[in-house]
């Protein structure tokens, strides 16, 4: 959450409404698939969705439990697998967003996140969802820093992409507290008909493709694309 702080959450949550009023859909029910700490989760809970979210990462739904129940919020959150998770029931509609989907490396894992999605929505559902291209990352757009000797926390990152597998390696060094600890974290770009016929194969329809935080079409230099499908 230090590392996310400046991120845009309030222009997020309107970018999804404005998507979902592009759709024409109106849900009730939303799960937030890579809910991470569940920020988004809480925003659109308060926007009177009724929210729950997966996460792969066990540390990551034990603070967003933590978060919901400070805030008396009650969201459900479970550890899970977005290529493999089954919760038994169906939602309205389905989000993913800030590139959680890249890292699902493996094309087949990412085939069976869109299953796993669709087996989750009814017809007419809404899936909306935003990925890193390969551009973000030939661009160098990972090499980040924030050094400043009064930043809780301190990180440096350098990104390593080799444009022949579309995976971008990025070694992470940060700084917090006198201590430091390492991480290395990999994303893979997917091209745009790429991931057009993977949500066809899981029974999407509609299809819509946008330069993100617009409505307009992908450029060259798109560095992120925002996905709407809707499930046939």
């Amino acid at each position: 959450d230090e590392l996310m702080r400046t991120v845009p959450y309030k222009m997020w949550v309107s970018y999804y409404l404005l998507l979902l009023s592009h759709q024409d859909v109106h849900p009730k029910t939303v799960l937030d698939v890579c809910c991470g700490t569940g920020t988004m989760c809480q925003m659109l809970e308060k926007e009177g969705f009724k929210m729950s979210g997966i996460d792969l990462s066990p540390g990551m739904i034990e603070a967003a439990v933590a978060k919901a129940r400070r805030r008396k919020l009650d969201i459900h959150y479970e550890v899970a697998d977005a290529s493999t998770f089954s919760l038994h029931r169906k939602f309205d509609a389905a989000l993913s967003f800030f590139d959680s989907l890249n890292n699902i490396v493996e094309p087949e894992k990412l085939q069976a996140a869109f299953h796993r999605v669709a087996a989750h929505l009814p017809p007419g559902g809404s899936w909306i969802f935003d990925l890193n291209t390969a551009y973000a990352f030939s661009a160098s757009l990972f090499d980040q820093q924030d050094l400043r000797p009064n930043a809780k926390l301190q990180y440096l990152w350098e990104g390593d992409y080799d444009p022949a597998t579309k995976i971008i390696t990025v070694n992470m060094r940060f700084w917090r507290d006198d201590q430091e600890f390492h991480e290395i974290h990999r994303q893979r770009a997917y091209d745009e008909e790429e991931i057009r016929e993977m949500l066809e194969r899981a029974g999407f329809s509609t299809i819509r493709v946008f330069h993100s935080y617009t409505l307009n079409p992908p450029r060259h230099k798109s560095d992120r694309l925002h996905f709407t499908a809707i499930k046939a």
